[in-house]
């Protein structure tokens, strides 16, 4: 989804941004006054963010929610309900509640990625000019190349959105692309219930995808009861989004419009224990998916140290990774170049 994209780049761009803002520590005298105008214009910078994230994803959440209920409609219709028997118009108080008390949870998830943004570029900022006059005054250490090496080593990784449990640094965008998608995905879903119920119908079909994780296996490909009074079903309990980036959803499912076998075939799948039933083959794919991604995450990872160290030398993160798959002779300069400039950083 385009406009998705254009919310997470806000968070990549200001997290760019704010690393300039530490790099440009390099530059000039150092004084408390020029400090506390960093600082201030990391309050801006993330003031900014936060408006224009929160607006977007507003209407971002608005769009989902009602492209769900359409979804939901064209499906009836598509079983065999007529077109005038089909209830397609948004109640306005139970939609715009549902629509709403996503969107506060989303609040709250934009308001902390921004609040450890912020903590993390003052920490630096702070750390830059801590370490720099530290080495300055204990190894006769030059304040240029004591601050630009504390530099270097303080922009090697992108700016925190969020720390997880076991103490890992997440960054921003990475951590606000989970929320947004999770959360457009629930407000779709959301969409599709509600609209489903205010027809009157109970019965709930989750999709199935082959290739998708552990979790997911054990709830796809079933017929649930929202309300659960209909016991040849289980109760709807746990819905998709079952997880960041999750494709799953759910449509209606009318007994009705079923033939007699499909509806005993669906009984039966639908009450089979609920555990990982995915092919030894889908299995394999979907970790052959997992280890690329986290091939590309590495790649990353490693053009933000590259990027921090040799700002100037280093392309863009799509050419980057390009070079480095390639092998080139440009990929083998730079990191010769990065070693020379780094050499106690690994490459």
């Amino acid at each position: 989804m385009a406009d998705a994209e254009k919310l997470i780049a806000l968070y990549t761009l200001a997290g760019e941004r704010l690393i300039e803002l530490i790099q440009s520590l390099e530059e000039g005298s150092y004084s408390r006054r020029r400090k506390e105008k960093l600082l201030q214009q990391v309050d801006e910078i993330l003031a900014e963010l936060t408006d224009g994230s929160a607006q977007s994803m507003s209407e971002l959440l608005a769009e989902a929610y009602k492209a769900g209920s359409l979804e939901a409609s064209s499906s009836m219709m598509a079983q065999g309900m007529a077109d005038n028997q089909v209830n397609t118009v948004l109640e306005p108080i139970i939609h715009q509640q549902a629509v709403q008390a996503i969107m506060d949870d989303t609040f709250l998830r934009i308001l902390e990625a921004t609040d450890n943004m912020s903590q993390d570029a003052k920490r630096r900022i702070e750390e830059v000019v801590r370490t720099a006059t530290e080495r300055m005054l204990t190894e006769g250490v030059s304040r240029r190349q004591a601050t630009k090496e504390a530099v270097a080593h303080m922009t090697e990784q992108g700016i925190t959105g969020i720390v997880a449990k076991n103490g890992s640094r997440i960054p921003a965008d990475k951590y606000m692309n989970g929320v947004v998608q999770y959360n457009l995905r629930k407000a779709h879903v959301t969409g599709a219930e509600n609209t489903i119920v205010q027809n009157g119908l109970d019965l709930v079909y989750v999709n199935y995808v082959g290739i998708t994780c552990e979790y997911c296996a054990k709830y796809q490909g079933r017929v649930y009861s929202i309300s659960g009074t209909d016991q040849r079903f289980p109760k709807l309990e746990i819905r998709p989004p079952y997880h960041a980036h999750c494709v799953h959803s759910l449509s209606a499912w009318i007994e009705e419009y079923q033939s007699a076998d499909e509806v005993e075939r669906m009984v039966a799948i639908s009450n089979r224990p609920f555990t990982d039933n995915r092919t030894e083959a889908n299995i394999r794919r979907y970790n052959e998916i997992q280890r690329d991604k986290a091939r590309k995450n590495e790649t990353r990872k490693q053009w933000m140290r590259y990027k921090a160290v040799l700002p100037n030398d280093t392309p863009n993160l799509r050419q980057f990774a390009s070079q480095k798959v390639r092998g080139t002779k440009k990929y083998s300069e730079l990191q010769a170049l990065y070693r020379k400039v780094n050499a106690n950083t690994k490459d």
